[in-house]
């Protein structure tokens, strides 16, 4: 390694500026895929905390449930599984799913019933403050005026929005969670404006439940249902200890109605963004081949210029296995030294994302960073070969006679 690091050292920029250009080009490969993956899987994961086996949804929407919003199953499945299935099921709890921005970025908020509210959190209990409508008062009021039978000839009940916020029965309250509370310094009490509506934030939950904002489930259904409170998007299953999910899931079906496992939502993700990920994968690969392709000019000039050097070696005896191993062996300290700084160099980027974008993910792991390495073990190799090759050809009489 004498002669190759004594080389590198002779020209310390332009080693610098080739072992940088690695270093970008590992820095974009470990980042990139850890951005994409990471904020894809953090949702995974937190969905994959709900406390139920299976999610009902209309079998209309085929495997779109990772994209489902709005108005969705009837509410009347929940009790109709209950009621015909109480062997397997536990317990049914409606969710209406939107999107509203906060924080600066789109949310998905979950509708859903206080008593339910244990099911979307994963089991976690309020950081700070109370949870929306903790007695139903507002899902009472609202369901005596749209759902109480009426006489022939009523005219239609017209409620305002604003009414939903009366002091009696205040229906636009909102919990979220601890990241999004950081990362859009929200408080308990602060009140807030979205999707046309200004909202009272009273709960604080910590991360890592299904979504980051929460609301009285009868609110989101007649806001964002178009008034109807008698459907939700998805229905979340939970079954009795012991209960075989794949099949209760078959037992519950019924005509219309569509049931996946709760850990089938990861794959549906995936199928779903998958491309994200094959695109970043592309522009990673270009990356590295931009940047080998740096190295292997570099090398090539290198060779170019100690063609008198490498005459000399020759005539001193050396082989040309032994000036192919110098100019490989250069070519790995450079990418050693590339590779070192591009993963420090991702691990700062990955900071520094998170902190100017708190709801971002970065996820770098050891499959990443071994891959990273991998790839630039190898880009080193195959950029040094022609080089390698090159110098081994030199002619020995005419560079030692070149004036």
């Amino acid at each position: 390694m004498n002669l190759p690091l004594a080389n590198i050292l002779h020209h310390k920029l332009r080693s610098t500026l080739s072992a940088l250009g690695i270093g970008i080009g590992i820095c974009m490969l470990v980042t990139l895929s850890g951005l994409a993956r990471g904020t894809l899987y953090e949702v995974a994961d937190r969905w994959e905390q709900v406390r139920a086996e299976l999610i009902a949804y209309p079998d209309i929407w085929g495997d779109n449930l990772t994209t489902l919003s709005g108005v969705g199953l009837p509410d009347k499945y929940a009790g109709i599984f209950a009621a015909e299935h109480g062997a397997l099921v536990e317990r049914v709890a409606p969710a209406f799913l939107w999107h509203l921005k906060l924080g600066g970025q789109d949310q998905t908020v979950v509708g859903v019933d206080a008593s339910d509210a244990d099911v979307v959190f994963g089991g976690r209990d309020l950081l700070e403050g109370r949870m929306f409508d903790p007695d139903s008062r507002f899902s009472r009021w609202l369901e005596g005026l749209l759902l109480a039978p009426s006489s022939e000839g009523d005219a239609p009940l017209e409620i305002a929005p604003a009414d939903l916020s009366a002091p009696s029965h205040n229906g636009l309250e909102l919990v979220i969670d601890s990241r999004l509370a950081a990362a859009g310094g929200y408080r308990v009490g602060d009140r807030v404006r979205a999707a046309g509506h200004e909202w009272s934030i009273v709960g604080i939950v910590p991360a890592g439940g299904m979504a980051r904002v929460y609301m009285p489930r009868r609110a989101a259904q007649f806001l964002f249902g178009s008034g109807d409170i008698t459907k939700s998007t998805i229905l979340f299953v939970r079954l009795r200890p012991g209960a075989d999910p794949s099949a209760a899931a078959r037992a519950l079906c019924k005509p219309g109605v569509m049931l996946v496992q709760v850990r089938q939502y990861r794959a549906m993700l995936e199928q779903k963004f998958g491309v994200l990920f094959r695109y970043v994968d592309a522009v990673n690969v270009v990356a590295l081949v931009i940047a080998f392709l740096f190295v292997m000019i570099t090398l090539y000039t290198m060779v170019l210029q100690r063609t008198r050097e490498i005459a000399i070696l020759k005539s001193s005896g050396a082989s040309d296995a032994f000036i192919l191993r110098q100019v490989v062996c250069e070519s790995l300290l450079l990418t050693g030294a590339g590779t070192v700084a591009g993963l420090a160099m991702s691990f700062a980027a990955a900071w520094a994302i998170e902190a100017a974008a708190p709801l971002y993910t970065v996820t770098i792991t050891w499959t990443w960073v071994l891959i990273a390495v991998g790839a630039a073990a190898a880009g080193a190799i195959v950029s040094a070969l022609y080089p390698a090759w090159r110098a081994s050809r030199v002619d020995l009489l005419s560079a030692l006679t070149l004036e």
